[in-house]
């Protein structure tokens, strides 16, 4: 779309932005919460996660679960399972990532995998006003 004067371009632009402000909003907020939590279904993402977060550099790592155990008082109440991963680094000293370090990593870094993407599908989005609204060449 080309218009006659730089404040029309700009206008224009703007009324686009505003659209495209409220898609990008859609798009990050879908594949934040549908991409996201799809991601867990990834075999080994969740610990590969962890151990990037809390074990940088780590030469080995082993994964011990435990039993389905209750997460509230409540005897009809959800049921979950604890994890705790080792770290082994060159040097022989080892870390140990908790239950909760592991649900914090692998949640948020889920989570965090799509709102990556819902932003680098937005950015491109947003720049192409720049391209598709100009001013008429004299």
């Amino acid at each position: 779309m080309k218009l006659n004067t730089s404040k029309e371009v700009w206008i224009a632009r703007i009324i686009a932005w505003v659209v495209l402000g409220g898609i990008c909003a859609g798009i990050i907020f879908a594949t934040t919460f549908m991409l996201g939590p799809s991601l867990f279904a990834v075999p080994g993402l969740n610990d590969k996660i962890a151990t990037a977060i809390y074990c940088p550099g780590a030469e080995s790592t082993s994964l011990q679960e435990g039993a389905s155990t209750p997460t509230t008082s409540d005897p009809n109440g959800t049921y979950g399972h604890t994890v705790e991963v080792t770290c082994y680094y060159a040097d022989g000293t080892t870390r140990i990532i908790n239950n909760g370090e592991y649900a914090l990593a692998s949640i948020g870094g889920m989570f965090g995998i799509g709102l990556l993407c819902g932003v680098g599908i937005s950015i491109p989005l947003l720049l192409l006003p720049f391209f598709l609204i100009r001013r008429k060449k004299q």
